[in-house]
């Protein structure tokens, strides 16, 4: 019994040491972690689970501190905020990092990558160097990383790279050199790299592209070459590429685009030609791009699109046209794509709205419309009639001041909606309200005129809780609330919209067709202040010009009275004694002429004639009754 007591306390013993051990790991691991990770950085898991360091408050210099970095490190990236920048030079530093995976040091004034600065990192499957002061490239720079996949060298200084510099690493699938200064790639500049998919080498001024560099990259799927000053591609680099599905030539020197130019690209999907000076689509132009599914045309000087420029194109997603000279649409030109096309761009463009309107009768299951810019100031009710399934639409920058909601009302699922850089001074309510049913509505950059007549129905829909679609919406008018934000208003601190602000201008109708809508802009008691103060300023004009009338009357009776005074007679004065004396003993009126000029006033001949009768007897009386 005795030994089993003390083995019994024993073991409780050896069970409190057991929780105080567990304990005191428990407290001290944080502390521990904490310790391995350096000042300034942030350590812990990746969105797939491996250990990160982060270092991106900037101001960084020598050395790295990779002595207070976890060796089990798989992903690190040391950046900097451009007002912060780091000044950091690599050599062979990484070999203890037996699992690192990517490597990021960006913005960091990094001169070049040195000898061997990666070799014994085999595990390295992502290299990023952008926006540093790298200058030279050389085969060198890159021994050991016999598994990497991603090479990002874009914004730096490179100017040349010898034959043969990428040739270490034959597992490479990407390869971005985008804006540095090269002028030239040599030949065999891409030798080894058979398995490479994706090359980058926009921003740089080739202005010419031999097929020989192309020949070690037959693989590649896409070609981005936007900005290298390019006028034309010799296609037999499109034979040695037959794989490509993206092509990126945009912001080039082309004029010209033969109908078969791309002939040999039959599984291209994107095709990038904006920013170039093609005036014309020819037809046909890529009739033999069958899975074609993004083509860009944007800001060229296209006049004309020819009515078969789009044949063959069945699978054509998304086509933008926006920022040309067309001032005329085929209808017939669109009919490939009126069962694939989802997203239209015209903006910029002079194409009369009834163009417009034909040709999206035509594509019926569009998703994206896009019409910025295109000197519009109202819309047909039915102009949406066909786009049940329509989610964004672009109406930015055109010179819309009011907007009939009925034209929203045949596309329920709209998600986002651009009225940016119009003319709106206010909104209605009832468009208002539909706006409630819309994720986005841009609404910035028109001219708020921050009075009674046209903010109430905004400022009534912020103290609702939708102030997030009126976010940092600024007053134009009147000038005492110029560059207030519009959640800041209070309806007490507005006055009433005058003559010079135009609020009663705001009012207007909108006809289209045989329909006319007229849209409220005013609240319930604004609108009857309006009437009131409009009913009293009119009774006022209309007593004014009644007053006016009386008195110019007036004064036309009195000037009649006295010219005539002189050449009245002790008749006359009788008359205004005794009316009876006008009257003969018949009852008949006595009539007394008035010489009609001086000459007969002269003679002062004097008629009395008891009937009107005896007046057309006289030859003399009867002349003067005729005024000759």
């Amino acid at each position: 019994m005795g030994l089993n007591q003390k083995d019994l306390r024993q073991g409780q013993m050896m069970k409190m040491l057991v929780y105080l051990l567990m304990a005191t790991v428990l407290i001290t691991g944080p502390s521990l972690a904490a310790t391995i990770c350096p000042q300034l950085c942030s350590c812990g898991l990746d969105i797939k689970g491996r250990h990160q360091v982060i270092c991106s408050q900037g101001g960084m210099f020598d050395p790295i501190p990779i002595t207070s970095m976890d060796q089990q490190v798989e992903v690190l990236i040391i950046t900097a905020p451009e007002s912060n920048p780091n000044f950091l030079t690599i050599g062979p530093i990484f070999q203890q990092f037996t699992r690192l995976e990517e490597l990021h040091i960006t913005d960091s004034n990094i001169p070049a990558i040195g000898k061997h600065s990666f070799w014994g990192v085999p595990t390295m499957q992502e290299l990023n160097l952008v926006r540093n002061n790298i200058s030279h490239v050389l085969d060198y720079n890159f021994r050991g990383l016999v598994n990497l996949l991603k090479l990002h060298l874009d914004d730096n200084r490179i100017e040349s790279m010898p034959s043969g510099t990428f040739r270490y690493l034959q597992e490479l699938r990407v390869l971005t050199l985008a804006r540095n200064r090269i002028t030239e790639l040599v030949p065999r500049l891409f030798l080894m790299l058979g398995k490479l998919h994706e090359l980058d080498l926009s921003g740089n001024k080739l202005v010419d592209l031999n097929p020989e560099v192309f020949k070690d990259v037959q693989e590649l799927r896409v070609l981005r070459c936007r900005g290298c000053s390019l006028s034309n591609i010799n296609t037999m680099i499109y034979r040695l590429l037959p794989d490509l599905i993206h092509l990126d030539l945009g912001d080039n020197e082309f004029k010209y685009v033969a109908s078969d130019e791309f002939r040999d690209l039959r599984k291209l999907q994107v095709l990038k030609l904006d920013g170039n000076q093609l005036p014309v689509v020819l037809e046909r132009s890529f009739g033999g791009q069958l899975e074609l599914q993004k083509l860009s045309l944007a800001r060229n000087r296209l006049a004309k699109v020819t009515t078969t420029a789009f044949a063959n194109l069945t699978t054509l997603r998304d086509l933008d046209l926006s920022y040309n000279k067309l001032d005329h649409l085929e209808t017939t030109t669109f009919l490939p794509l009126n069962e694939s096309l989802r997203r239209l761009e015209l903006s910029g463009n002079t194409v009369p709205l009834t163009e417009v309107k034909y040709v999206l009768q035509v594509v019926l299951k569009l998703r994206e419309i896009s019409l910025a810019d295109m000197g519009l100031s109202e819309l047909p009710l039915g102009f949406l009639v066909y786009h049940e399934h329509l989610r964004f639409l672009n109406l930015s920058g055109n010179s819309f001041f009011h907007f009939p909601v009925q034209i929203l009302s045949p596309v329920p699922k709209l998600q986002e909606l651009d009225l940016s850089r119009n003319k709106f001074r206010g909104l209605d309510e009832g468009l208002l309200s539909r706006f409630e049913s819309i994720k986005t509505v841009h609404l910035h950059g028109n001219p708020w005129a921050c009075d009674l007549c046209h903010i109430t129905p905004i400022l009534t829909h912020i103290n609702k809780g939708y102030s997030s679609m009126f976010r940092g919406l600024r007053c134009v008018s009147p000038y005492s609330l110029e560059g207030r934000l519009l959640e800041t208003l209070h309806r007490s601190s507005l006055g009433w919209c005058s003559k010079s602000e135009g609020g009663f201008g705001y009012v207007d109708g909108a006809t289209s067709g045989d329909s006319t809508v007229t849209t409220d802009y005013f609240m319930d008691d604004s609108r009857l202040g309006l009437i009131a103060a409009g009913a009293a300023v009119l009774l006022l004009l209309l007593t004014g010009v009644a007053l006016f009338a009386g008195i110019a009357h007036s004064r036309h009776h009195a000037a009649h009275y006295y010219t005539r005074e002189e050449q009245r007679g002790p008749e006359h004065e009788s008359i205004f004694e005794n009316p009876t004396a006008m009257l003969t003993e018949n009852g008949d009126i006595t009539y007394k002429t008035v010489p009609a000029d001086v000459t007969q006033a002269k003679k002062k001949k004097k008629v009395s004639i008891s009937t009107i009768d005896g007046i057309k007897k006289d030859p003399e009386l009867h002349t003067l009754t005729n005024g000759t």
